[in-house]
């Protein structure tokens, strides 16, 4: 159900119209059956209308989850992405919610009652603002950052970068005016790892850091001593973030998680990377650990793994293709960085972390 069609990649813009347009459409003959005689058009009536509505609008919803999974958006659609969500099952709720609350009022003889059906009339018309909210950014991930013109992407300001200066050898390691930051590896890596991070749990050394050059690529990489547990965070804490890697855990055995939003070492949430192919999102509260999604992933070379944490909802994508998907309660702003687990070689190319609106 990916590739449908050229134009259409899953099935959810091909149905997304017409729950719209039922619901729509119920609210105007809600309110023009006001003024027809009730045998052309009456509650009853109106009510069927809203339970097609809410039906439309549940497979609708269920459909977008889905495309949600199949498509790799831009950094500056995760955000809308998670708004049009949010919208969307709001929508849901209120119009299922309401549609059950007709039904029940039909049930026990009240909608016979003209105040009952102008009160029920114009608390079905605040669903407008659900319709209008959810459509609004779905519209804009479409015609802005998907399948559509791509216009807001033209139009997004690129902020300066100033180079932080740690050692004779240029930095790579860049700040932006707004606290984003991406990490190309280089010679002066190690001393942009002692500079831009802080260890929680272990120690650098035991990490055995060292600068990997081949003939395309400069690595930092990581041979552990021993399995000790190294946790290393940024020096900043960040609210919405997407952290984008590319890495290579092909001569790795053990474990590395992708750490976002710790407050210590016993809080803070996770995306985990297993060499035996498996990714995991979750949060470590109080020392337990909650996994919200798991599944396994292709561990084969290097790889480009992003991971996105945006309110309530969490996102992991390995070359492109979205592996996990989990939901929970917003964390508050915390901190970013690499917990690693086990043996042999890890590689890393570049990092890089934007903040979500």
């Amino acid at each position: 159900m990916n590739e449908l069609f050229d134009y259409a990649p899953n099935i959810h813009p091909m149905i997304v119209h017409f729950p719209i347009a039922i619901l729509i459409l119920a609210m105007g003959l809600n309110f023009i059956s006001f003024f027809l005689p009730e045998k052309w058009w009456d509650e009853k009536k109106t009510t069927f209308m809203y339970v097609l509505g809410s039906i439309a609008a549940i497979i609708t919803y269920f459909t977008g989850r889905s495309a949600a999974d199949s498509v790799f958006l831009p950094t500056e659609a995760q955000s809308i992405l998670t708004d049009h969500a949010d919208w969307a099952l709001w929508t849901v709720l209120f119009f299922s919610v309401y549609t059950i609350i007709r039904i029940a009022l039909h049930w026990y003889k009240l909608m016979d009652k003209k105040a009952i059906q102008i009160t029920a009339f114009i608390i079905g018309l605040s669903g407008i603002l659900f319709l209008f909210q959810t459509g609004e950014y779905g519209a804009t991930m479409v015609y802005g950052y998907g399948v559509g013109t791509g216009q807001l992407l033209e139009e997004v300001e690129v902020p300066s970068i100033t180079e932080t200066e740690n050692s004779d050898i240029q930095s790579t390691f860049k700040a932006k005016e707004n606290g984003d930051w991406d990490w190309l590896m280089s010679f002066s890596s190690l001393n942009d790892l002692n500079e831009q991070f802080h260890w929680v749990e272990g120690a650098v050394k035991t990490l055995n850091p060292s600068i990997i050059k081949t003939d395309n690529e400069t690595y930092l990489g990581f041979n552990p001593i021993d399995q000790t547990e190294n946790l290393f965070v940024t020096h900043s804490t960040y609210k919405n973030v997407q952290v984008d890697l590319y890495l290579d855990l092909s001569a790795f055995e053990g474990n590395i998680q992708i750490i976002h939003h710790l407050q210590d070492s016993q809080n803070y949430d996770f995306v985990s990377l297993t060499s035996n192919g498996e990714m995991s999102q979750g949060r470590l509260e109080n020392g337990a650990e909650n996994v919200f999604d798991k599944n396994p992933y292709q561990n084969t070379g290097l790889k480009f793994v992003r991971i996105v944490s945006d309110g309530t909802h969490f996102r992991g994508y390995v070359n492109k293709e979205m592996i996990v998907h989990g939901h929970g309660d917003a964390p508050g702003s915390g901190a970013v960085g690499l917990r690693i687990e086990g043996k042999g070689n890890i590689l890393i190319s570049k990092i890089e972390l934007s903040q979500l609106k």
